[in-house]
């Protein structure tokens, strides 16, 4: 969500995070979507607390669509590795420590769904 047509006229969505919860709640209607995949990545630039400001929006999906991500970042950083992955951990969040191992293990769920 990085692409031009998503940051055109608004901040980034890695700052703004009401385009992604809107996306995230489109996607999980579609009854095709089998696993909503997402990643967070921290630091300075990035929203201050963006597992929170994601809550209600992963919360309304927990039991409903599976839901897996990555977070790229540690504790150094000013939201805090361990805080943002406990709030995802809480809402019912699959965590893996990288973006290619969540897209792996979605892929696989997937292929298992079949």
């Amino acid at each position: 969500m990085g692409a031009d047509e998503f940051t055109q006229g608004r901040p980034h969505p890695m700052i703004d995070l009401s385009l992604r919860n809107k996306r995230i709640l489109e996607e999980a209607m579609d009854p095709e979507v089998g696993v909503i995949l997402f990643d967070l990545v921290l630091g300075y630039g990035a929203h201050p607390d963006p597992a929170s400001e994601m809550a209600e929006t992963l919360k309304s999906l927990a039991g409903k669509k599976l839901m897996v991500a990555s977070v790229c970042g540690t504790d150094a950083d000013p939201q805090n590795f361990s805080r943002q992955t406990e709030i995802l951990k809480e809402l019912g969040v699959i965590l893996l420590p990288t973006n290619a191992q969540a897209a792996r293990f979605s892929a696989q769920v997937i292929r298992r769904k079949k």
